[in-house]
């Protein structure tokens, strides 16, 4: 509704008739929208569930239990200090990121690399975007770690191709459960540290996995002297897959060929957190 390219449609639905369109492009303009972005994640609060999702990797003792912390830790990690969006950090390749974790892939010490997986419509095969960041942040975030963990759990689960995270049954997770339990961490933050998150912030309304890790990483990188120039270089990859195709496709191997000579500059950003 309210979309601007001509449709057509059979459909007796009054909401979708073209005159319905048209009353809710007028409202639209009348009187607006309410918008809320997600707010930020400071780096503090960024220790504080690392040091929160560490004490529950200890103690965990089942697979299942591990394979929950595993997941959190890595996707908390690996959207923060690579300025992802939540469903942009699904698209982690377990085989890519298993292949770069191994000590023969060739990966500079202090990088770990994480692949994300893009497939556009029409097309045959599969396209790689490669993302180094810093194994350990200036302020001491483990993202080499938790990637680790990820790979030893899926491992354990007899899993070593497919989405790194993913459900039962080997398809690409669902966002909200992973949402829920942060959210359950912050707001188990929150109670025992209220100078890390306020008493009066309403963690569910206020936070989410769609914007709140990117944004907290990119206020967090400019406040530690990265330029505009890096941020657009660490997302860079969003025009390749805006593209829809028009670069020639690469195996991965292509692609970290590619942009090999650039890691010293692609870590500056996840470095600097």
């Amino acid at each position: 509704m309210g979309g601007e390219r001509a449709k057509y449609s059979l459909t007796d639905n009054p909401t979708q008739s073209l005159w319905f369109e048209r009353f809710s492009k007028g409202c639209l303009r009348r009187m607006g929208q309410d918008v809320r972005q997600d707010w930020a994640i400071t780096l503090e609060c960024m220790h504080a569930l690392q040091t929160r999702l560490e004490e529950e990797w200890q103690l965990a003792s089942t697979l299942a239990s591990q394979v929950g912390i595993a997941e959190l830790g890595a996707f908390a990690l690996i959207a923060f200090c690579g300025s992802f969006r939540g469903p942009e950090v699904f698209m982690t390749d377990l085989h890519g990121l298993r292949k770069y974790l191994m000590n023969n892939a060739g990966v500079p010490e202090g990088c770990v690399i994480i692949p994300l997986l893009g497939q556009f419509k029409g097309e045959t095969g599969e396209r790689y975007h490669l993302t180094p960041m810093a194994d350990v942040t200036n302020s001491g975030l483990q993202v080499k770690l938790w990637a680790k963990r990820l790979v030893f759990v899926r491992e354990r689960q007899g899993r070593i191709r497919g989405p790194a995270f993913c459900d039962a049954n080997g398809e690409v997770a669902k966002a909200k459960p992973i949402e829920q339990a942060l959210m359950d961490m912050l707001v188990g933050i929150q109670e025992k540290n209220p100078q890390v998150i306020g008493a009066e912030v309403d963690i569910y309304e206020q936070f989410g996995v769609s914007r709140s890790f990117r944004r907290g990483a990119t206020s967090t990188a400019r406040t530690r002297g990265v330029d505009d120039r890096q941020v657009t270089l660490i997302n860079r990859w969003r025009s390749f897959e805006a593209g829809k195709g028009r670069r020639p496709q690469l195996a991965m191997q292509d692609h970290y060929s590619d942009i090999k000579i650039m890691i010293p500059e692609l870590i500056l950003f996840s470095k600097s957190l």
